[in-house]
């Protein structure tokens, strides 16, 4: 073991400088990589096959075979069992958010009905304190989203080598032999995907090859399900592809067991074992050393993401490093403007939003869809749960008891790209996106697995995180229906400084929302990697889409608050969930105008892309 340890690090070594491609160099070599993408070369190329192929595999990857390539040996990690209390408290709190629901709406309903002046007045008093306290959340938050952008902007500006400077300056600064160094961590990328197409996962791990330490210190998985008729086809073609750019390249093929519920979750599960065992437990890489990241199939990462993670990691104390979740700034700009203007507004709330949460100091910070955390973290937590569907904040949450409250949330300020879900017509579009907002909400559940661990974390750790579930979950859909129908619910309502209030409210979100809009889409234009396909086009100024912003309580409505009660209606009469995907089209619509559409495409040695000819497939790219 020890032999093969030393062979697999001198082989790393050895094509370290070789595998980095940087971006002076690409100049150089563009008109032999321009002969290498013609179609003569890849028609004519030579394919080697058995024996032959496995020579060509580069030390980096330590291919010696198919299975040093497909890890079918997860580690010996138990899930462990709920007792009868657990059980039975979950059963019950899962009922609680459409009691919830439809008490408050009664109670709000009953008082506009039976207009008392006892029962008028407690209404108004109700809508009062919910109107102010939804006006400062707002403002707040917009104003917020303005300091991420500064954030994202200044980061933006940074070269590649910024981040590697700043760590050996703190190295330099902090000698101490205990941290690890930056150029000694391995970053393990689990991608769960589902029948997915390889052009869809091709853009994703082009965003991880253009990465400053992809050769070094990237390890890819490929999280797929045995299920899969075309997994093993799907995962040799990358493989081929994206021969050296990575440290290694592995796929899994996750058998769905007894028990387990398919979906990211138990799919991340397996595929993170998997890695732990292949890394860890046979290579003797330090588990103290490895950062995972979990991501969609769609993802498209800013170019400097995880060399900013490198050094965020190697700087924390040893604890912290435990104790910590990196997330950065998820928003769903690669393909909003492929989508009708009423998911355009819905996704542009949820992006400006987002980010503006991140940057709030005041804000309970809660993962959401791609985020990172050290591999012990995950081990002690004993991996992500197999059994459920929404899984974010549930891992957060098995962390947050598994460390007895102990973890948080640390923003990197660096955007992240995820593709709205698409159809073929607006209608289906619609439809997907009002099924996805539901899929969402089902994370009220997770109410109950808090309820279930009530002392597993000291009382103010624990009334933190009830406060932000609750909010988030039970909180917001009533306020936005008693917020948008207080003019009709109270008489008088329409004069006075209330109304003033309440149309200032509206008038307020409106600007901020273009101005946020704005300035995100200006600098996911400048096209490090985060803004998708059609990264410049992001700027473009359309009058329809800055107009559509003032039915955003609408889209609000439709594609939040509804699917929220439909979720929780789902809930109380069945914990069951079955996992049904969303449909992703849009981006086989822009390779197929746009065939090369990014410049770290260009600088592979693959054919050029084409439009899948087959029917989409249910993925994994729903962000549940």
């Amino acid at each position: 073991r020890m032999d093969r340890r030393e062979k697999f690090q001198s082989g790393l070594h050895a094509r370290e400088g070789r595998c980095c491609i940087d971006q002076r160099v690409i100049s150089e070599i563009r008109p032999r990589e321009q002969f290498r993408h013609s179609s003569s070369y890849q028609h004519n190329r030579p394919r080697l096959t058995g024996a032959g192929a496995h020579a060509r595999a580069p030390a980096a990857m330590a291919w010696t075979g198919d299975d040093l390539f497909i890890l079918t040996k997860p580690d010996d990690t138990k899930e462990p069992a709920l007792g009868p209390w657990a059980k039975c408290v979950m059963t019950v709190l899962a009922r609680y958010p459409l009691l919830h629901s439809v008490f408050w709406l009664s109670v709000v309903g009953f008082a506009a009905l039976h207009s008392t002046h006892d029962r008028q007045a407690l209404l108004k008093t109700v809508i009062e304190c919910w109107l102010v306290y939804s006006f400062g959340k707002y403002i707040i938050t917009g104003t917020c989203g303005f300091l991420g952008l500064m954030k994202l902007e200044h980061n933006d500006a940074a070269g590649r080598d910024h981040w590697y400077a700043l760590a050996e300056r703190d190295r330099l600064k902090d000698a101490d032999p205990a941290k690890p160094r930056y150029e000694d961590l391995v970053h393990v990328i689990a991608i769960p995907n589902y029948k997915e197409d390889p052009i869809v996962l091709r853009r994703t791990l082009a965003t991880l090859a253009a990465q400053r330490d992809a050769a070094s210190q990237l390890v890819v998985v490929l999280a797929m399900e045995s299920r899969d008729p075309n997994a093993r086809e799907t995962a040799a073609t990358l493989r081929d592809e994206f021969r050296g750019r990575f440290k290694a390249l592995y796929a899994t093929l996750h058998p769905l067991q007894e028990g387990e519920v398919a979906g990211k979750s138990s799919n991340e599960n397996y595929a993170v074992r998997c890695a732990k065992r292949r890394l860890c437990d046979e290579l003797g890489i330090l588990s103290e050393r490895i950062v995972v990241t979990v991501c969609d199939a769609d993802t498209y990462f800013h170019d400097a993401y995880f060399s900013a993670l490198s050094r965020e990691y190697c700087r924390a104390a040893p604890r912290a490093r435990r104790r910590t979740f990196w997330q950065g700034c998820t928003q769903f700009y690669p393909n909003c403007d492929e989508v009708p203007l009423v998911c355009t507004v819905r996704y542009t709330l949820l992006s400006v939003g987002f980010l503006g949460q991140m940057a709030n100091p005041l804000h309970y910070k809660l993962p959401f869809a791609v985020y990172s955390l050290a591999l012990d973290l995950a081990v002690e937590a004993k991996y992500w749960d197999p059994a459920v569907i929404p899984e974010d904040w549930h891992m957060f949450l098995r962390c947050f008891y598994a460390t007895r409250g102990g973890v948080r949330v640390q923003p990197l300020f660096f955007p992240i790209g995820c593709e709205c879900v698409t159809d073929r017509t607006a209608p289906r579009t619609v439809a997907a996106c009002y099924q996805q907002a539901k899929r969402w909400q089902w994370g009220a559940i997770d109410i109950g697995f808090i309820g279930a661990h009530a002392r597993s974390a000291p009382a103010g750790r624990q009334l933190a995180v009830v406060l932000a579930a609750s909010e988030h979950h039970l909180l917001y859909p009533l306020m936005w229906i008693v917020l948008a129908a207080a003019p009709w619910l109270i008489d008088g309502w329409a004069t006075g400084w209330r109304f003033r209030l309440w149309v200032g409210f509206f008038v307020a979100n409106f600007g901020l929302l273009n101005m946020l809009d704005a300035k995100y889409r200006d600098i996911l234009s400048r096209d490090r990697g985060c803004g998708g396909p059609n990264a410049a086009s992001l700027r473009t100024f359309r009058a329809a889409r800055c107009a559509a912003f003032v039915f955003f309580p609408l889209a609000d409505l439709l594609l939040f608050v509804l699917p929220s009660l439909h979720a929780h209606a789902r809930m109380f009469l069945s914990t069951r969930f079955d996992y049904v995907v969303a449909p992703k089209v849009a981006i086989c619509r822009c390779l197929a105008k746009t065939p090369s559409s990014q410049h770290f495409l260009d600088q592979m040695e693959i054919a050029p892309l084409e439009t899948s000819k087959t029917n989409p497939q249910p993925t994994y790219s729903a962000l549940a």
